[in-house]
């Protein structure tokens, strides 16, 4: 006894999985608008890209940190170069034993160097650059091929299909929250309507995924815009504590390791900002190239699964 499936988009009678249509139609209206969630498993491996990453990250910071930061040296008024110049060698040996030995100062390296100059500005940086980074490593453990399209789920239902066991292939992806499982137990409830009705239902659903997990990664953009933006408004900052510095000499000389610093947190918070966007505009565009691959792969698998259960429902039961 099997199943007839007419041409025109309607179905007359189709037993092999009539008995699991009503259940398919009831989790299908279910899922609602939550079908744009994909929350994919979890794994160990986080992805070649993400470890040379991290890898290059640390070898920066323990590159600047034994890096010294270069010292600055007030310039001396030629008057006193002159002065110094002509004054008798006795007078140069009593006035250096009679000044007192400065204390030594201590230097620092260019790391410390970078977090006093980056001020509050870099370290509204460095907790974006740490959400950037947990965000990128989330991405990489959920967006996996291996995990849009299980390698155990597609066997499962070959051998249901195989079978004929249509309920233990419905149950199977209803179990599974994958991309793939979703494709399928969309299309296997709206085959009563049809083949037609069935692969459009499924395309709906994957317009739907696929919309969801593009609004996930839509924030490396965002980082990847933001942070230039804030690059340069550290560089404004820096300028005008500099030139600061300079109108408000009063004529005299302005204190050079004022100006300089003042240039040094211009520089070091747009570097700061263009050191964050360009990773983010990289991983950006992996994880949409990502999203692209897991689509294909699962409308693929999806589409050849309903196939497949057609076929079998198609053909007599032997006995």
């Amino acid at each position: 006894m099997h199943a007839r499936i007419e041409q025109s988009g309607r179905v007359g009678t189709w037993s092999p999985v009539a008995g699991m249509i009503p259940a398919a139609r009831a989790a299908v209206d279910g899922e609602g608008s939550s079908m744009a969630r994909v929350p994919f498993g979890s794994a160990t491996w986080l992805g070649r890209p993400v470890t040379s990453w991290a890898l290059f990250a640390l070898a920066t910071l323990i590159g600047l940190s034994s890096l010294p930061a270069p010292t600055l040296r007030a310039q001396e008024p030629a008057a006193k170069e002159a002065a110094a110049k002509e004054a008798p060698a006795e007078t140069k040996e009593a006035a250096a034993a009679e000044a007192p030995k400065a204390p030594a100062k201590s230097q620092e390296n260019l790391l410390q160097w970078a977090i006093r100059a980056s001020g509050p500005i870099g370290f509204g940086l460095l907790c974006l650059s740490v959400y950037f980074t947990a965000l990128v490593i989330k991405l990489f453990l959920e967006m996996r091929v291996s995990e849009a399209v299980p390698a155990a789920l597609v066997e499962r239902l070959e051998a249901a299909i195989k079978d004929r066991k249509f309920q233990e292939a419905y149950d199977a992806c209803k179990e599974n929250d994958s991309f793939l499982a979703r494709l399928v137990r969309t299309g296997v409830a709206n085959l009563p309507n049809g083949r037609a009705e069935a692969k459009e239902a499924m395309n709906t659903v994957q317009e739907e995924l696929v919309v969801g997990m593009e609004a996930r990664i839509s924030y490396l953009a965002i980082i990847g815009s933001l942070g230039p933006m804030i690059g340069l408004v550290g560089t404004i900052a820096g300028m005008i504590a500099s030139f600061q510095e300079i109108a408000t000499a009063a004529g005299a000389q302005p204190k050079p390791e004022k100006v300089a610093e003042g240039i040094s947190t211009a520089l070091f918070i747009t570097l700061e900002g263009v050191s964050l966007a360009v990773p983010a505009i990289f991983f950006f565009a992996f994880f949409r190239n990502r999203i692209a691959q897991i689509a294909m792969e699962s409308a693929k698998v999806a589409d050849r699964t309903i196939t497949a259960l057609l076929a079998a429902a198609k053909q007599p039961k032997t006995a």
